[in-house]
């Protein structure tokens, strides 16, 4: 433990269960600058990253709204 991190248990904010804050993890967040400790599981985050993806995409454009000017 070079850096003085040891494994830590984090209860997740969205689904409440407990997740594990390992050491490698936590020199991953403190070589990216990171000074909070994440909120969500593994699992929570992947969802939310899913549902804010696909909440951003839109929809497709019909092509009735736009007519061509000869």
């Amino acid at each position: 433990m070079a850096n003085g991190f040891k494994p830590r248990v984090l209860i997740c904010s969205e689904c409440g269960e407990e997740f594990a804050f390992t050491v490698a993890a936590q020199e991953y967040f403190a070589e990216r600058g990171y000074t909070e400790d994440p909120k969500k599981c593994k699992a929570c985050y992947t969802q939310y990253k899913k549902t804010k993806r696909d909440s951003g995409r839109s929809t497709p454009v019909s092509s009735s709204r736009y007519q061509i000017r000869k």
